[in-house]
């Protein structure tokens, strides 16, 4: 059976893509939001997010959640370790965030997607955490400073 041959599992019209553009399911039925996904789909969500985690700044923006990006940077100055916990949050949960928010043509694309996203991860992992914890050792010498912490 090919692609133009399927019916979707999910709402039973006609598919010729590998996700139904009447609902949005993948061939094995699940639809966004993510609730019952396939188990190759879950095996990828269970996965860790280098690139989320690392680059949530720039990641967040290309994976369609800019809201979460736009709280990465709104609290990277004043309240660092707020952003600290987005980064952690998807550095566990990017993956599900990534399937959820952007459309793939298939698993290998979004592997592949991933992938660029872990080098770039990996290789500014690095000064982002210097960087980072350097401006919370600078407000809290701030704080220090201004006598409110004590």
């Amino acid at each position: 059976m090919t692609a133009a041959e399927r019916v979707c599992v999910h709402c039973r019209l006609p598919v010729a893509t590998p996700f139904c553009v009447a609902c949005g399911a993948d061939a094995a039925g699940a639809s966004f939001p993510l609730v019952h996904t396939s188990g190759e789909v879950a095996a990828l969500m269970r996965r860790v997010s280098l690139g989320g985690g690392a680059l949530p700044g720039f990641w967040t923006f290309a994976h369609g959640a800019p809201v979460l990006g736009s709280l990465y940077w709104l609290f990277w100055l004043p309240l660092p370790p707020i952003s600290l916990g987005i980064a952690v949050y998807l550095f566990f949960q990017g993956n599900r965030v990534a399937l959820q928010r952007r459309r793939y043509r298939d698993p290998q694309q979004f592997r592949d997607v991933e992938r660029a996203w872990a080098i770039a991860g990996g290789v500014l992992l690095a000064p982002m955490l210097f960087v980072t914890l350097g401006w919370v050792v600078v407000m809290l010498a701030l704080l220090g400073h201004a006598g409110l912490l004590k």
